[in-house]
């Protein structure tokens, strides 16, 4: 079976429990985002901190409690300075404490906090934006998430078959040789176009959105998916590693699957939950 054919049956065969979560959300969610956070923890300890151990082992513990404390918070200020709080505490107590080369400590400290941050803080948004769905009814309720997941997904499936077929100019041959500007603009025509079709198809999926919503959605993960593919990729290749796991055959792992979420949703977040309703007011009044 080759690489693409194993992507397609694994994708294929995960679709449907992932679109379940996100229908159900709450605490079916939380408890998958809670495990896919355990995993990338896992992972990012393996590739930044392969020969220290008690350093795997903190980001483990650290990133656990920053995320659990993060999904299960009320207020998002409080989630956001808990999962802060953690990273630079408790990785920071741990490196102090440590015997060994001090000059080296804050490089270190950072590099881990910066796992701690980018991943507890990235699937923390995840949840609060399938929570915005509340607010709304029925169908519509996975409305939010579904838009930036659908996004996301079109953005890197197109952009993997423009860059495979049209694929000549290079983005960063140093960091991802195989990302070109013809995949790019293809993600985004995908991203565009995925959308409007979700909410021609599925109208109770989508009734919250109009067109200028799908298209400040679509246009910055055009840009945000990419860039972290690409950052996940600079990092990795700083440490030699081509991939941060095998859990996803086909895929890598789990932080190579969710990479683009990872900055995709934060923005998805910040835009329904602020910009939306400021934009509402404005065109209302």
């Amino acid at each position: 079976m080759s690489n693409l054919t194993t992507r397609i049956v694994v994708a294929v065969g995960l679709l449907p429990f992932v679109l379940w979560m996100f229908v159900l959300g709450g605490w079916p969610l939380r408890g998958l985002l809670m495990a896919t956070a355990l995993v990338c923890f896992w992972e990012y300890g393996k590739v930044t901190a392969k020969t220290d151990r008690v350093a795997r082992a903190a980001l483990l513990v650290v990133g656990a409690l920053a995320t659990g404390h993060a999904l299960a918070a009320a207020n998002d200020a409080l989630a956001t300075l808990l999962v802060f709080n953690l990273a630079v505490i408790a990785l920071g107590s741990i490196y102090v404490l440590r015997p060994g080369e001090l000059h080296t400590a804050w490089p270190r400290l950072a590099l881990l906090g910066f796992g701690v941050v980018y991943i507890g803080l990235g699937l923390w948004a995840v949840s609060r934006l399938r929570d915005l769905g509340d607010a709304l009814e029925g169908a519509a309720r996975a409305g939010p998430i579904m838009a930036a997941f659908t996004a996301t997904w079109a953005n890197d499936t197109c952009a993997y078959f423009a860059g495979r077929f049209l694929g000549k100019h290079k983005m960063a041959p140093q960091i991802s040789p195989k990302k070109t500007w013809e995949g790019f603009a293809g993600g985004a025509l995908g991203s565009l176009a995925f959308l409007f079709a979700g909410r021609a198809l599925f109208p109770e999926v989508f009734s919250f959105f109009t067109a200028l919503d799908l298209v400040c959605i679509a246009l910055p993960t055009a840009f945000l998916g990419p860039m972290g593919d690409l950052a996940e990729s600079m990092w990795k290749r700083g440490f030699d590693t081509k991939d941060s796991g095998a859990i996803l055959p086909g895929h890598g792992g789990m932080l190579d699957r969710i990479d683009a979420v990872l900055f995709v949703v934060p923005w998805s977040l910040f835009y329904l939950g602020s910009l939306k309703p400021a934009i509402d007011r404005l065109l209302a009044g």
